[in-house]
């Protein structure tokens, strides 16, 4: 064991570990989840610190020899198992000061240990005094936190456009196909297969778009704020520089400082726009998951218009059945990722005067949305989408079987005659095909040009 001291007290912790008094003390403190926090946020605070140290460096506050040393540790940390060196619940102290002095002091006994030194005796770096140079934790972890959402919202992207064009492959491959559509689950005029598919792509298209919007808010970051956003303790010409260093560390030239460094640390608008995105994704993925389902519902006693992958036995006891498990499990994780939004919303709000010190949560929200949709998205695209087939048959039978083609005949008959036959097409089990030729309504040429289904569904 080592003995350490901080502004509390001393404590005895292994003499072998990374972490350091403060680190230790929030493990103890905080014993909540068992769940470390996310990855992408313990890897955006090491490049965090490490861009610091170059800004502060060339600002003229930290001689290039520490700064070296710091920026080596990193890289070191980074190339070696550092998550370990993680201790922090996800659920902590607000703010998140655990977790950025768990960084710290991580990074300062990396540093001393390779300038020679030993772990727990920070002469030479400093956690406080060195690593946390020109920062508060009021400012490096919304920062990180914007970046680590970022970073990891960017794989979610690429994961909807390649769901995009899944879909928009199967609307190619359905085009021909007519089916009849559906409004209230009741009957509707027809439609073709292949529309209903391209209609999902375009929603994941405009999908894409909000989530681009939203990145853009995260990409205002308030590094350099220190405190309470006055820049308390930042010398001149630490924001530009480390700004700068962060776009190549993150390779994002589009960050930003935020204009007002004040707003950055009272307000974290931006991770609830984001919050916001994945809200919207979650309720449209839930309906076309659900669409889905019921197209394949069946398959000899429901719609059975497609026919989804089979990628496991359904059932304990019934054999043979196969149930849309992929589709299922896309449902529960939408439904995760609208309770985490709901979190969000709590945490937004509860911001007091010049901080809003929820932050921890809303890291932890926002990164294991994040996480779970775009393992999600991927999932649901290889072992279900991409392998869907149509049942042309059934499609073919169903459109056949309406009777809203008469809707077609609208400005012919009238609407009054239209829902005659509508009503003596359901009770004589004739179609409204059959009855407007009985009763010579149309000629043969014209049943033709009005209700030929691919005419009925192509008005453009």
């Amino acid at each position: 064991m080592r003995i350490e001291k901080d502004g509390i007290g001393e404590l005895a912790i292994p003499d072998d570990v990374f972490y350091g008094i403060q680190s230790f003390r929030a493990s103890k403190n905080f014993p909540i989840s068992g769940t470390q926090v996310h990855s992408e946020m313990l890897k955006t605070f090491l490049l965090l610190k490490k861009a610091a140290a170059v800004a502060n460096t060339s600002a003229g506050v930290l001689a290039y020899e520490k700064s070296q040393a710091i920026s080596n540790a990193v890289d070191l940390l980074l190339s070696t198992d550092y998550q370990k060196h993680f201790i922090v619940d996800a659920y902590q102290a607000g703010a998140g000061t655990s977790q950025n002095m768990n960084a710290n002091e991580v990074i300062a006994n990396q540093a001393n240990l390779l300038m020679g030194g030993k772990l727990g005796v920070y002469d030479f770096i400093h956690p406080n005094d060195h690593v946390n140079m020109s920062q508060s934790t009021n400012d490096a972890y919304p920062t990180a936190m914007r970046l680590a959402t970022l970073s990891l919202s960017k794989g979610l992207v690429v994961e909807l456009q390649k769901l995009s064009h899944a879909f928009a492959d199967k609307a190619s491959e359905f085009d021909l196909i007519i089916k009849a559509g559906r409004t209230h689950l009741q009957d509707a005029t027809p439609i073709r297969l292949g529309q209903e598919f391209h209609a999902y792509k375009t929603t994941i298209d405009h999908l894409i778009e909000v989530f681009i919007h939203a990145q853009d808010y995260l990409r205002e970051l308030g590094i350099g704020g220190s405190a309470v956003g006055t820049g308390i303790n930042v010398p001149k010409g630490f924001r530009e520089s480390i700004i700068s260093e962060l776009r190549m560390s993150f390779e994002d030239d589009d960050l930003t400082l935020a204009d007002d460094m004040c707003s950055a640390m009272q307000s974290q608008l931006p991770m609830m726009i984001y919050s916001n995105a994945l809200r919207a994704s979650a309720l449209e993925l839930t309906r076309i998951c659900n669409d889905l389902r019921l197209l394949s519902s069946g398959p000899a006693n429901g719609l059975g218009e497609i026919n989804l992958p089979e990628t496991q036995p359904g059932s304990s006891i019934m054999p043979g059945k196969i149930n849309p498990s992929i589709l299922e499990m896309a449902n529960q994780v939408c439904f995760k990722v609208l309770g985490n939004d709901q979190a969000m919303a709590y945490s937004l709000q509860a911001g007091q005067l010049e901080l809003n010190v929820m932050m921890p949560v809303m890291a932890q929200l926002a990164l294991e949305s994040t996480h779970i949709f775009t393992n999600t998205l991927k999932t649901l695209r290889e072992l279900c989408i991409s392998g869907i087939t149509a049942n042309a048959e059934q499609c073919e039978k169903y459109a056949a079987q309406t009777g809203q083609i008469v809707t077609a005949l609208n400005p012919v008959i009238g609407y009054a005659k239209a829902a005659e036959l509508i009503k003596e097409s359901l009770r004589t089990k004739k179609s409204v095909i059959e009855l407007v030729r009985a009763q010579k309504l149309l000629t043969e040429e014209e049943i033709k040009d009005l209700l030929d289904p691919m005419k009925l569904t192509n008005h453009h």
